[in-house]
């Protein structure tokens, strides 16, 4: 598509492309209309007098090279007509997924010929911002999995998304689900996941502050899940629907044979508030019926919870739960 001189009043595709370019590239010219107005005008400026450009607010072949420089480093594509993400995708080596992961909000049913859209995100260097659980490399147990990072400041919301290595079409088997900014962990279901195969995971943030449209990610963790199973503990007692005093609370659960640097946790989640307590259970032999210390529950509101127990076996990336149980604590 030859691209003319655009000023205020121009309209046509080579506009939808300079406004989706200037979105991309973190100055809002406004609804991607076709319109060339003030607004477009305006983020055009913008970007003239960031480039050292005369900013008359007209898009010449000058500021049209500038423009396709950095598209060039953005990775920034321009749809043409018969373009689907599918064919993009495969055309570009990446995954469909991705490819949506880093354009939120655009409808891939609804692409405009000379929209400009972002390839890849861009890579978070700062080691720091990471995905803390599961490590790379790990080798999971066959069940839910939780995939923790570390939260980031000014993000507006994440996008966890799970690519399987070992399917011949992974669009049917990759799996992207939108977290809100509050949350920093997400719980993969494990009927997404199959015996044997791998897995990577990238976790995306959208934060303003790098671009209008574009997600950064942090760097990517590879797990395959085991072929053998690990059952997940189990609680024995206090029994499922009971009633248990927090002067003479038993605890007696089973977990999975496995050696390693080995943390235990009772979690009780109240039924009726948003109050929650996390216990540390590190007995040598839990499937011995022992007796929780009374102080422990100092401060623990009489109710009813959920409890659950949380295995993490350090030494081999592995985290499990159990399934909750349903008490009411007394007095």
């Amino acid at each position: 598509m030859e691209l003319r001189i655009l000023r205020i009043g121009s309209t046509g595709e080579d506009v939808i492309q300079l406004q989706s370019t200037l979105s991309i590239l973190n100055y809002n010219p406004g609804i991607t209309d076709g319109i060339f107005g003030v607004k477009t005008a305006s983020a055009v400026i913008q970007f003239q007098k960031d480039y050292g450009l005369v900013h008359d607010g007209i898009v010449g072949p000058i500021t049209w090279g500038y423009l396709q420089r950095q598209s060039t480093a953005y990775k920034i594509y321009i749809i043409k007509p018969g373009d689907t993400f599918y064919k993009i995708a495969r055309a570009n080596n990446t995954s469909l997924s991705g490819l949506i992961a880093a354009n939120p909000g655009l409808d891939p049913q609804r692409l405009r010929i000379g929209q400009a859209i972002q390839l890849y995100p861009i890579y978070l260097t700062d080691p720091s911002i990471r995905i803390i659980y599961p490590k790379d490399g790990a080798i999971l147990p066959y069940g839910d999995i939780e995939i923790i990072w570390t939260p980031v400041l000014g993000a507006t919301s994440y996008t966890v998304d799970v690519t399987d290595r070992d399917t011949a079409l992974p669009y049917l088997r990759n799996y992207t689900a939108n977290v809100p900014a509050d949350k920093n962990s997400f719980i993969l279901p494990k009927g997404h996941l199959i015996i044997g195969h791998r897995y990577e995971i990238t976790v995306y943030i959208l934060d303003p502050s790098t671009g209008y449209n574009v997600p950064k990610y942090m760097p990517k963790v590879n797990v395959t899940i085991d072929e053998s199973p690990v059952k997940s503990p189990e609680i024995l007692i206090p029994q499922d629907n009971t009633i248990v005093s927090k002067t003479n609370f038993v605890l007696q659960y089973v977990q999975p044979d496995i050696e390693g640097n080995i943390d235990r946790t009772l979690i009780l989640t109240s039924a009726t508030s948003s109050y929650s307590t996390t216990l540390k259970v590190n007995t040598d032999h839990p499937e011995i019926p022992e007796q929780l210390p009374s102080f422990w529950f100092d401060g623990v509101p009489s109710g009813e919870y959920k409890a659950v127990i949380v295995y993490e076996n350090r030494t081999q990336s592995i985290k499990l739960k159990s399934e909750p149980i349903q008490v009411t604590l007394t007095e």
